[in-house]
């Protein structure tokens, strides 16, 4: 499990370094976005949401259909978020999760 934990700090790192070259480093997917940032500031979707741009009556139809279901609203947002841009990268949710302070996440 060790060599588990060294591998997946190695993946993080690489692609912090990446975004914080200025890479970008395209946002493959919404299983990837959520096992990095969609757990640990589940509570907050509604406002980084708003940092990325997704619309505030997609925000508020969200918040409706997942009222007290954090996780959920999170994961539809971050979809939203992925249809709706046209070209999604780490630095984009880098620079969302700085705003709502939340950049350890990134």
């Amino acid at each position: 499990t060790l060599i588990k934990i060294i591998s997946e700090c190695g993946k993080e790192f690489e692609k912090a370094s990446r975004v914080l070259n200025g890479d970008g480093a395209e946002v493959p997917n919404l299983k990837t976005l959520m096992s990095s940032v969609g757990d640990k500031c589940a509570p907050d979707w509604y406002r980084l949401g708003l940092e990325l741009d997704v619309p505030v009556g997609d925000l508020d139809i969200i918040q409706s259909d997942y009222l007290g279901r954090c996780l959920k609203g999170m994961q539809k947002m971050l979809r939203k978020w992925l249809e709706i841009c046209v070209n999604p990268t780490w630095k984009q949710i880098m620079i969302a999760l700085q705003s709502i302070n939340k950049s350890s996440l990134a």
